[in-house]
C-alpha cells in the first residue's frame, strides 16, 4: 500500500510539473515577464510537498499531499490562467486554503520541537498563531509588490461608499460620502472611490484564520488519532 501511495505522489508531481512547464512554453508567445516568473517558481513548489518528505524525514498523508500539489499550482491557474479574473472566488479559496496547510503544519513542527508531552490545548494554539503569522506575512509580501514592483496583488476594487476623518466636518469627527456614481482622476472617468487593496487584505487574513480554525478544531476532536504528517522512524 505505502509503495502505491508512494507512485500516485509521483506521478501527481509529474503531472503538476508537466502542466506548469507546458504554462511556461504558452507563455514565451507573449510579452508577460509576471507570470512567467510565477509559472517558473511554480516549479519549486510543486516540489515542495516532496522535497519536505526527504528533508525532514515524514510521510505526508495523500489526501494532503495531492491537496498541497493543488495549491502549489493555485497561484498559476489563478494568474497564467486567468481563474483570479473568470473565477472571482478562487483568490479566497486559496487564502482559506493556505490557513488550513500551515495549521497542520504548525502542528507538525510544535511535534518536532517539543522536547516532552504538551498540553493538548498549547498543541493547537501554536498551529493557529503559526498559520496566521504566515498570511500576515504574506500580505507584507502582497504589499511590498504592489508598492515596489508596480503590480496589484492587493486588488484594488471600486467602492461606492467612504468614511474618514479627512471628511469630517470639525476635528476629530467623520464625514461620509455615500452613492459615489464616478470619480475622476487626471482625466478618466471611474465609477467609484478605488480602494488600494486594504478590504482585500482583511478579507484575505480573516479567511486565512477561518481556515486555520476550522483545521485546528478538527486536529484538537482528532487527538492525533490520525496524523496527517508522520515521522518515519
Amino acid at each position: 500500500m505505502y509503495k502505491k501511495k508512494k507512485w500516485i505522489k509521483l506521478g501527481a508531481t509529474a503531472l503538476c510539473e508537466g502542466f506548469t512547464v507546458y504554462t511556461i512554453l504558452s507563455l514565451f508567445a507573449g510579452n508577460e515577464p509576471d507570470r512567467l516568473a510565477l509559472a517558473f517558481g511554480t516549479i519549486l513548489l510543486v516540489l515542495l510537498p516532496m522535497l519536505a518528505e526527504r528533508l525532514f524525514s515524514c510521510r505526508i498523508c495523500l489526501p494532503l499531499y495531492l491537496f498541497t500539489l493543488v495549491y502549489a499550482i493555485g497561484p498559476m491557474l489563478g494568474h497564467c490562467w486567468k481563474l483570479y479574473y473568470t473565477l472571482p472566488w478562487w483568490d479566497k479559496l486559496l487564502h482559506t486554503s493556505a490557513g488550513m496547510i500551515f495549521a497542520i503544519l504548525g502542528v507538525y513542527l510544535f511535534d518536532l520541537l517539543a522536547q516532552e508531552k504538551q498540553i493538548p490545548i498549547v498543541r493547537i494554539l501554536f498551529a493557529f498563531c503559526f498559520s496566521v503569522t504566515v498570511s500576515v506575512l504574506w500580505e507584507f509580501v502582497e504589499f511590498g509588490a504592489d508598492t515596489f514592483l508596480g503590480m496589484d496583488m492587493q486588488n484594488d476594487r471600486v467602492v461606492n461608499g467612504i468614511t474618514s476623518y479627512l471628511l469630517g466636518q470639525t476635528l476629530g469627527t467623520t464625514g461620509s460620502i455615500f452613492n459615489i456614481q464616478s470619480v475622476v482622476v487626471n482625466g478618466i472617468t471611474l465609477p467609484g472611490y478605488i480602494d488600494i487593496g486594504l478590504h482585500d487584505s482583511m478579507l484575505d487574513m480573516l479567511l486565512e484564520s477561518l481556515g486555520a480554525l476550522i483545521t485546528c478544531l478538527l486536529l484538537f476532536l482528532d487527538k492525533n488519532r490520525h496524523p496527517l504528517i508522520r515521522r518515519e522512524k
